[in-house]
């Protein structure tokens, strides 16, 4: 069993996940991660009580499964279990796909983390990420600022807070981002680095370490791609951002403690400036 860092966790990984960065069981207790466990299953897996939220979705209050077609069942246990039945024939990199968001997104709810629907980079004046709707533009955006000055990426996609931290960190891990086919094209990327997103054909994973940070980093600064959100300083427009951009909402309502994200989101937005998208286009 393999153990890696995702989201401010140590993943303890019956399965190899060549996207994230393993650690030692000493780092995982000199950084304070609490442990998960990704498992194999060894039967095929169910969840008979709770409600069927969709043909692709069961669950109860401690528990969601999770039918992802021909690829995966995934059942996800508060707090700390992720077990997934693989489909015949199928390819793990394509329930990986499927397993660092919803996945994990799910389990993250579960333990009162919130996590964040943006992609974030590190400046020479600190952390900027961005926010907005699938297909906006945020990793077009991160990867465009890699590639012209070089700053490191600290996330594309997904980014957990923890409400402990006493400043607000973005837990990432996932050494992956994801562009359009005119993006690899218009950064030069070698086709052979690249994986096809199994749910959007023109649309690529590049896999790169070397482009990212390893660790928690503070979070700085909101940008809302296309958006019209002026400079206003900590307060309001970052606690609207932040909330805006809190990933699978819908998994909040159901296994969350809802004062309890407005509580966290509050104290975060008192570090957090909000800027127009306009501060990085030089």
């Amino acid at each position: 069993m393999k153990l890696y860092h995702l989201y401010g966790l140590a993943v303890a990984s019956d399965f190899d996940c060549p996207e994230l960065t393993e650690i030692t069981p000493e780092q995982a207790t000199a950084r304070n991660y609490a442990t998960v466990q990704l498992i194999r299953a060894t039967a095929p897996l169910s969840l008979q009580e709770g409600r069927q939220y969709a043909p692709w979705m069961r669950a109860t209050r401690d528990a969601c499964l999770y039918e992802f077609g021909d690829i995966a069942r995934m059942l996800v246990e508060r707090p700390d279990r992720i077990t997934v039945e693989m489909r015949p024939g199928a390819v793990e990199s394509d329930m990986r796909a499927y397993l660092f968001g919803t996945g994990f997104g799910t389990l993250v709810h579960m333990r009162g983390l919130i996590p964040l629907h943006i992609a974030a980079i590190q400046t020479p004046e600190g952390v900027v990420a961005f926010t907005g709707p699938s297909g906006a533009g945020k990793s077009t955006k991160v990867a465009e600022l890699h590639f012209k000055h070089g700053w490191p990426v600290i996330c594309d996609d997904v980014a957990v807070l923890h409400p402990s931290d006493a400043a607000p960190l973005l837990h990432a891990g996932v050494n992956r981002i994801k562009l359009w086919q005119d993006a690899v094209q218009r950064f030069g990327i070698d086709p052979a680095r690249l994986t096809r997103d199994i749910m959007r054909e023109d649309k690529y994973h590049l896999h790169a370490p070397e482009m990212f940070v390893d660790g928690p980093v503070a979070l700085d600064r909101l940008v809302e791609i296309g958006g019209d959100t002026a400079p206003d300083g900590q307060g309001a427009a970052a606690f609207t951002l932040c909330m805006n951009a809190i990933y699978r909402p819908e998994l909040a309502a159901l296994f969350s403690d809802r004062g309890g994200i407005f509580a966290a989101v509050t104290r975060a937005a008192l570090f957090i400036d909000t800027v127009g998208e306009t501060c990085l286009t030089e």
